[in-house]
């Protein structure tokens, strides 16, 4: 599912946990590592930042050949960093974009660097968003996978990536349905339920045929504060999730349950288009 996995970096500790955890996909999948880092156009003085962007680059260089035997080319770009990130991706038949969500200037933990929201808005290919925090987290492999799923295509699309991870690193995986808007669990027979177990049913199926280890949930609530509950309960190490839920949206603005799970959760987050193959 991966072959070419791109790693954007700005020198930032939120850069190096995203090329740890790119590293983790990478060796599973025994991919190839691009690694980019961007010229801003509108930077001042143009020796000093590019000066930077090498270093920033030399650092993760250095992370791969002392900790992994993977293949890695590295390219210095000038552009608005979002970008020249996404045109880079398109022109070397990126499969994986994975990429911390904030950058040298640091921003909150309730805010999302805007060149990563920017990125994952835009891309075509799934993008890994690693969280500061997320450092670290990494080293005993990625052993829980949280996919949440309201049955939509980029949810169904969002479960064929989290399943694919999951068997290729040995991770059990939970597959969590937010029936919106309840304060307990709607009875068995009611529409909203039975929708969800239906939904649970055909993940659960397409996970036996991999031979994964997999429990569904049903949960009430606000779904992206049950998603990040969840994730801290269990010890989720990775979750896996649509950009877009049933509401639609168009193609430039984030559903607002990832938007929000994005900024707000422990655990790198995987999202994933409706027409990402």
């Amino acid at each position: 599912m991966y072959e070419r996995i791109l790693i954007p970096t700005d020198g930032s500790p939120s850069a190096e946990a995203a090329a740890r955890h790119g590293s983790l996909i990478a060796e599973a999948f025994e991919a190839s590592v691009h690694i980019i880092s961007v010229v801003n156009e509108q930077a001042r003085g143009d020796r000093l930042a590019k000066a930077q962007a090498q270093d920033a680059i030399s650092t993760l260089e250095d992370l791969f050949a002392q900790e992994s035997d993977l293949s890695c080319q590295s390219v210095i770009e000038r552009g608005r960093p979002y970008e020249a990130i996404l045109s880079y991706a398109a022109e070397t038949d990126i499969d994986l974009v994975v990429m911390g969500t904030h950058g040298r200037r640091g921003l909150s933990r309730a805010l999302l660097g805007s060149v990563t929201e920017r990125v994952i808005r835009l891309s075509n290919d799934p993008v890994l968003a690693v969280p500061p925090h997320a450092m670290g987290r990494e080293r005993d492999g990625y052993e829980r996978v949280l996919i949440p799923t309201d049955g939509s295509p980029a949810a169904t699309a969002a479960v064929d990536h989290g399943l694919a991870i999951a068997e290729q690193v040995g991770a059990t995986v939970r597959v969590l349905y937010v029936i919106e808007g309840e304060t307990g669990l709607p009875p068995f027979g009611d529409s909203l339920r039975d929708e969800a177990v239906e939904v649970l049913e055909a993940v659960a199926k397409r996970a036996s045929e991999r031979e994964i280890t997999l429990t569904t949930h049903v949960q009430p609530g606000t779904p992206h504060e049950v998603i990040n509950n969840f994730v801290s309960a269990h010890g989720t190490d990775l979750v896996a999730m649509g950009t877009h839920g049933r509401s639609g949206l168009r193609r430039h603005i984030l559903g607002s349950v990832t938007e929000r799970v994005l900024r707000t959760s422990d655990a790198p987050v995987l999202t994933v288009r409706q027409d990402t193959e």
